[in-house]
This record gives C-alpha cells, sequence and structure tokens, in this order.
C-alpha cells in the first residue's frame, strides 16, 4: 500500500541551501546556530539540531545574504521547522487587505446599479 503525495501548499518553489543561520531569540539575552536547509523570499526550513525550545516568533541572521529576516513558526518536526517572514506575510494581508477593498467596491457599483434600474 502506497502513501498518497502531499499536496504541494508553497506559493514559490524553495532553493536548497546549506546556510548557517542564527536564530535570535527575543530580548537578544540568547542565540542559537542553525543551517538553512532551503529558502524563498516568504520563508525556509531550518535545521536546528537538537534544539527544542525554539520561541514562535524570532529573528534569523543569515550571514550569506547579509540580511536578517523576522520569523514565525508554521511547523515543527525535530530537528527542523518551517518558518515564514513576518514580511512577507504582511505583504500579503496588504494584498488580501486591497483585494477586498476592491470587491466592495465592485460590489458598491454593482448595488448602485442595480437601484438604477429599479427606479
Amino acid at each position: 500500500m502506497s502513501a498518497e503525495p502531499v499536496a504541494e501548499r508553497r506559493t514559490l518553489p524553495r532553493n536548497r541551501t546549506f546556510w548557517k543561520g542564527t536564530i535570535l531569540f527575543p530580548g537578544g539575552l540568547r542565540s542559537s546556530e542553525c543551517t538553512v536547509r532551503n529558502f524563498t523570499a516568504k520563508g525556509a526550513r531550518l535545521d536546528c539540531g537538537g534544539v527544542i525550545d525554539i520561541p514562535d516568533h524570532f529573528d534569523l541572521k543569515i550571514p550569506q545574504k547579509g540580511e536578517t529576516f523576522a520569523c514565525r513558526v508554521i511547523w515543527r518536526r525535530a530537528p527542523e521547522i518551517g518558518v515564514s517572514f513576518a514580511a512577507a506575510e504582511a505583504q500579503s494581508e496588504d494584498a488580501l487587505t486591497r483585494q477586498v477593498r476592491e470587491l466592495a467596491d465592485q460590489n458598491r457599483r454593482l448595488m448602485r446599479r442595480i437601484h438604477e434600474r429599479e427606479s
């Protein structure tokens, strides 16, 4: 009996990487090394080794990219975690807010046309 293939839910394919990363805990009092296994503009998969106390929100410093990313943990399967980047989430929310506003405007125009025809 073979298992069904898991449906791909990512909007962007992740690029395989083998980068060093540093998880910076909130408050700056602690950090932990990790390996960035794959990466996109929206998130990454991190190998955290035996570390099990990674917080739900943290900053990830990736020296090879020269950047630090605000992260939110999406899934955990020891020794790895999947994270999304806060900037990517904010952009997605902005796009969703814009789409809702456009649909509301379209709905108002349609309602106006209906009322005009009924008059």
